[in-house]
């Protein structure tokens, strides 16, 4: 377990990888945080463990997202 060896990060860092993944698809495409969770929920399906942590985890998740794009200057 990687906990066991490393301490999880947190903070700015979480909400900054949670970013990098939630808005890139899996081929490294941009995309939205809500086709992204509705992907990785598609792609393992109902009853699935991922899918319950994934459900779970989205407001999480979102508020992540909306921290970074926070900070991002346009």
């Amino acid at each position: 377990m990687l906990t066991a060896e490393f301490d999880p990060p947190d903070g700015l860092l979480s909400d900054a990888l949670t970013y990098c993944d939630m808005t890139t698809t899996p081929v490294g495409e941009p995309t939205e945080v809500g086709a992204r969770l509705a992907e990785i929920l598609s792609r393992y399906g109902p009853g699935d463990v991922v899918t319950g942590s994934i459900t779970e985890a989205v407001p999480h998740i979102k508020a992540s997202v909306r921290r970074i794009e926070g900070l991002l200057v346009t």
